[in-house]
């Protein structure tokens, strides 16, 4: 059986530590208007996401029959319940009446059944029309059978769930990442349960947010307040597979693994793998836990950010849910919140400035070339939209 992704880059960084390798010498460069241009980003939505199953969340955050949460940032109203029978489900989160939402959940609840505030039409968890009131004066010939919720198309991939917001879409997975099933099960992350998620709403393109957790060459400089220390400086790699994309970037730890056989590299200690997954999340391995975040773009200059907090297992005290807690805090608003997520909405504003004629992007930010060759294969190479 071949090793996971991440297995094999990290391998390959350690050949090229050990031999004095230094990084293919990959360069680019890209327009400004590529993170502006409201009718590239009209484009983008079509291409990219309409039809793309997209994280929405994992079903650790629905353990129980009746669970469910609204979910609303791709633009269409998801409603992701898990039924009687175990199964989880998604639904547009819309009465077939009159239209109306079914649910406004801020978080998950518990219900046993659907029901409709406007005319309290009743709908079971699996979807199905259980009740009309009236059914016989109003509406005499209608078959109700007929008339359960809208289904969404939903794929689970170990652990995370994908949903298409068309109905008439595909559940398959986007190219190339049911090859990283292994690589999700070598950290385990079926096994892992929801602690805690952000939604915040940042002025910056998504692309400029994707490319801030793909860039190792600023690791040490922004995050030196921070995470920063506890990296070696541009000692990264990185490997698509398909429309995706998994780096390895080296931790202080790294250079024990070089005289270790490999059954006893740990890559959680070693290293910190991350994984972009097309169109819009990055998923991210820390030593003791595991990071999601999904964007939405709202328009060229608007992105929500959902970040979700992945834990080996329900914290069992509260020492245990504290620690979590100062973990979730650290990475939340120490480093994506105050850091990333910062330098991205300054970035967006000198987008508009006209200060530069093009971005330049150097040998230790080559997974942001690989990024653009993802979205150029899909869309066509940029081209400012006149008119």
């Amino acid at each position: 059986m071949q090793p996971p992704a991440q297995t094999r880059v990290f391998a390959s960084l350690l050949d090229d530590v050990r031999e004095s390798r230094p990084p293919q010498a990959r360069q680019g460069t890209a327009d400004p208007a590529f993170y502006t241009d409201e009718r590239w980003f009209q484009a983008e939505q079509r291409k990219l996401f309409a039809d793309t199953p997209l994280v929405v969340g994992h079903v650790s955050m629905l353990p129980n029959s009746g669970d469910h949460l609204v979910h609303d940032h791709s633009g269409k109203p998801i409603l992701l319940v898990r039924g009687k029978d175990q199964k989880i489900r998604a639904f547009l989160n819309v009465c077939r009446h009159r239209g109306v939402r079914l649910s406004n959940a801020d978080k998950v609840e518990n219900r046993t059944t659907f029901v409709c505030p406007y005319h309290n039409w009743i709908y079971d968890l699996d979807g199905s029309l259980h009740k009309i009131p009236l059914k016989d004066e109003c509406f005499d010939e209608l078959d109700k059978d007929c008339l359960g919720l809208t289904e969404l198309p939903l794929t689970i991939l170990e652990g995370l769930i994908l949903v298409s917001g068309t109905p008439t879409g595909s559940a398959a997975l986007p190219n190339g990442m049911a090859e990283l099933k292994e690589d999700f099960r070598a950290f385990g992350l079926a096994e892992h349960t929801f602690f805690r998620q952000s939604v915040t709403t940042k002025d910056a393109n998504w692309k400029l947010i994707i490319e801030a957790f793909l860039d190792g060459y600023h690791v040490v400089r922004l995050h030196r307040k921070t995470v920063g220390p506890l990296f070696l400086d541009c000692v990264a790699k990185s490997e698509r597979k398909g429309d995706n994309i998994i780096s390895v970037v080296a931790r202080q730890e790294f250079s024990d693994a070089l005289s270790l056989p490999e059954q006893d590299w740990d890559l959680r200690h070693h290293a910190s793998c991350a994984f972009f997954l097309y169109p819009n999340t990055t998923l991210i391995v820390h030593p003791d836990y595991i990071s999601y975040l999904t964007l939405f773009p709202q328009s060229a200059s608007k992105t929500v950010c959902v970040h979700g907090c992945l834990i080996p297992e329900p914290p069992q005290d509260e020492k245990a849910a504290a620690h979590w807690e100062r973990a979730y805090s650290i990475i939340e608003n120490g480093v994506f919140q105050a850091e990333d997520l910062f330098v991205c909405e300054q970035a967006q504003i000198g987008m508009r400035s006209g200060a530069n004629e093009k971005l330049l992007f150097g040998t230790y930010e080559s997974s942001i070339i690989d990024f653009h060759q993802i979205l150029a294969e899909q869309l066509g190479p940029y081209q400012a939209q006149s008119g």
